[in-house]
């Protein structure tokens, strides 16, 4: 015997139902006051001459290399942001940022001190690539609404800081300064960003900014000897300056 299975017409039409019911939930105004935000952004990256020790502990004591007033190479810079901007406190919000950047130094003859010995003079450093990896940790981020309307209750014009906490991987690559050559070691620091800029709400889910930021590191790769089983870390502040610009959605 054949049955027939008679369709409910409920059931034919869940997919509707379903898809009127998250178009309500996106065009609420409950739902519009839960600012979350996604950015985008890329851009530039500089930092100044710094110091470059190796640090070598012999038995006999410290045996420490600084390079004194070494150059880094600039470097694009590029990552994304999500977070979202409280209800209550409109003009506060938290976020999460993931960025990537390099240091590089390229080879250059730069003043060595070695003070266990009381040497001072010239010396040739090889280029090692620096690549770094940051996650960064908004813990408070704050906005001044300007230009506010109905279309744009938070401000059209949104001048802004943020500071946190960030977590550096940094991967060095070294050339012939070590043996073996061509090492590639990572380091794992906790350093901090800081930043300010002005975003543009150019439609309600969409804006530009401009951004400046700064980030401080003290990262310590370290490397290996061949003719010795010592490690030898190199230990340098990274203190880079970063200027970006990007895309924001808000939902």
């Amino acid at each position: 015997m054949f049955t027939t299975r008679v369709r409910s017409p409920l059931r034919s039409k869940q997919p509707l139902v379903v898809f009127l019911a998250l178009l309500w939930l996106g065009t609420s105004p409950l739902h519009a006051s839960a600012e979350w935000y996604a950015d985008l952004y890329g851009g530039a990256t500089h930092t100044p001459r710094s110091d470059v020790t190796l640090i070598i502990r012999l038995p006999s004591g410290p045996f420490d290399h600084v390079f004194h007033d070494v150059k880094w190479d600039d470097s694009a810079s590029v990552g994304g942001r999500a977070g979202y901007w409280f209800e209550t406190l409109p003009w506060l919000g938290v976020g999460l940022d993931v960025f990537h950047f390099g240091s590089n130094l390229s080879t250059q003859t730069v003043l060595l001190t070695i003070s266990a010995i009381g040497f001072s003079g010239s010396a040739q450093l090889q280029a090692i690539d620096f690549s770094i990896t940051a996650i960064a940790f908004d813990v408070v981020r704050l906005r001044w609404p300007l230009l506010t309307s109905d279309e744009f209750p938070k401000g059209q014009l949104q001048p802004y800081f943020t500071v946190g906490p960030a977590l550096f991987i940094t991967r060095a690559k070294d050339t012939t300064n070590f043996t073996p050559n061509n090492q590639s070691v990572t380091d794992t620091s906790v350093g901090v960003k800081v930043g300010t800029g002005v975003a543009w709400q150019f439609f309600e889910h969409v804006a530009l900014f401009g951004e400046y930021r700064f980030t401080h590191v003290s990262t310590e790769p370290t490397f290996f000897s061949a003719i010795s089983s010592i490690p030898v870390p190199l230990k340098t502040d990274l203190n880079s300056h970063h200027l970006i610009g990007g895309v924001s959605f808000r939902f």
